[in-house]
């Protein structure tokens, strides 16, 4: 029954979220680059460089599960190279996302800081320093998957999975630490950390033109803040029931398996929403993407009113040149 519901729900909600995702990701990649207002930022360096990755998760992981579970179509079982390399790279790009998020709010916490040092992180520069090692950091942190990950043939099935009872022991622990408590501990503490140091920036009297800056940077942190609500509203009960799996550990009951397998699926929702949270939540979001969709427009009107006009210059040249 269980499993029932739970294939039920990825044939219906996974397809959408896949489409809406990827449309969300080429929106945020479009205005973080084209608009300078967004562009000039090193946070909007962290929001692009998450939204590639959301597309890369989408297509690379949910969309491979969704096949796995409504057609069986699963390479795993039949090629242990492509189970060791699979599992590595979605687990690594599963994880990325969280901690690009809390990149981004380190770097609000330093916009927002007075001390001087902290201000000179929050660059493009080191954006782009980070963004890297980041990426590096969690791939060499899952560097043992391909080494206990292994393809079980049995005469009646085939599974990719870990042998190894100790390992699995210590393999749900360190996923429990490093991808269900870490990015949402860090993300709160940091969050916290900033509105401390936003409200004591408020009794200082600023310039207009570092004033509206000002006002700039805490639209973006508000975007931030709306993301790591509805990242954590997303994670909470996928980190609680995973916990809850490694306890009953090395047989957890069916019906943790069913809430775990249910929880990834709200977990997944983290990479298709970035686009819609800052558009209902920011108004600079809003006006930026409605500036974005203006300029397209009097850009393609302009366009077709030059292509229309084209043939009737090329009569008076025509006619012109014979009265010549």
């Amino acid at each position: 029954m269980a499993d029932s519901v739970y294939y039920q729900i990825s044939r219906y909600t996974q397809p959408p979220m896949i489409i809406l995702g990827t449309l969300g990701v080429i929106i945020n990649q479009i205005l973080f680059f084209s608009r300078k207002s967004l562009r000039a930022t090193s946070c909007s360096l962290y929001f692009r460089a998450l939204s590639c990755n959301d597309l890369l998760v989408l297509y690379i992981y949910v969309l491979v599960q969704w096949l796995v579970d409504q057609y069986g179509f699963d390479p795993t079982k039949t090629s242990d190279w492509y189970c060791k390399t699979k599992t590595y790279i979605q687990t690594g790009l599963y994880t990325l996302s969280p901690y690009l998020v809390v990149l981004a709010c380190f770097d609000r916490l330093c916009t927002s800081s007075t001390n001087v040092r902290l201000r000179r992180i929050a660059t493009i520069r080191i954006a782009q320093y980070l963004i890297p090692c980041m990426a590096i950091f969690v791939f060499v942190a899952y560097l043992h998957i391909p080494i206990w990950y292994v393809l079980v043939s049995q005469p009646t099935f085939s599974i990719c999975t870990i042998v190894d009872t100790l390992y699995v022991r210590v393999y749900a622990i360190f996923l429990v630490i490093f991808l269900g408590f870490m990015p949402p501990f860090l993300m709160i503490v940091l969050c916290v950390t900033t509105l401390i140091f936003l409200r004591r920036r408020r009794r200082r009297i600023m310039p207009i033109n570092q004033a509206r800056l000002r006002q700039r940077d805490n639209q973006l942190l508000k975007m931030l803040f709306l993301y790591v609500a509805s990242h954590l509203i997303c994670t909470i009960p996928f980190s609680i029931v995973l916990i809850i799996a490694v306890y009953q550990l090395p047989t957890p009951s069916s019906k943790i398996t069913s809430l775990f397998r249910l929880f990834v699926l709200l977990f997944n929702v983290n990479f298709s929403t970035s686009f819609y949270v800052y558009t209902l939540g920011t108004p600079l979001y809003r006006r930026e993407l409605y500036s974005l969709i203006k300029d397209t427009y009097n850009r393609l009107r302009r366009k077709i009113h030059m292509n229309n006009n084209q043939p009737r210059l090329q009569m008076i040249d025509n006619s012109y040149l014979k009265r010549t």
